[in-house]
């Protein structure tokens, strides 16, 4: 299976494309994908995007304790097997605003 593409003039089409898929059941996911949508989440924080600068506190350390945990399980484990794959798709959804 192919990575998904990253085209210049998709935007935010494409990033709603990205968490569906992500966080659909029956997508296969892969390494390179979850670390784009770590990448996503990392620049929407950092550009303060409304969703992530209206959250409480402990809602936003929430949020950060499940990244870094994602990142932390990718740093781990050169390849996704299925098994993990229900605990990962848990740590993005918790992940999110």
């Amino acid at each position: 299976m192919e990575s998904i593409p990253n085209p210049p003039e998709a935007g935010a089409r494409y990033e709603s494309d990205l968490w569906r898929r992500l966080l659909d059941p029956a997508y296969p996911l892969r390494r390179e994908d979850l670390i784009r949508a770590l990448d996503d989440m990392k620049r929407k924080m950092a550009e303060g995007a409304p969703e992530w600068t209206g959250l409480d506190r402990p809602r936003l350390l929430a949020c950060f304790a499940s990244y870094a945990e994602l990142a932390m399980q990718l740093l781990r484990r050169p390849s996704l097997c299925g098994e993990d794959s229900e605990h990962l798709r848990t740590l993005l959804r918790n992940a999110l605003p």
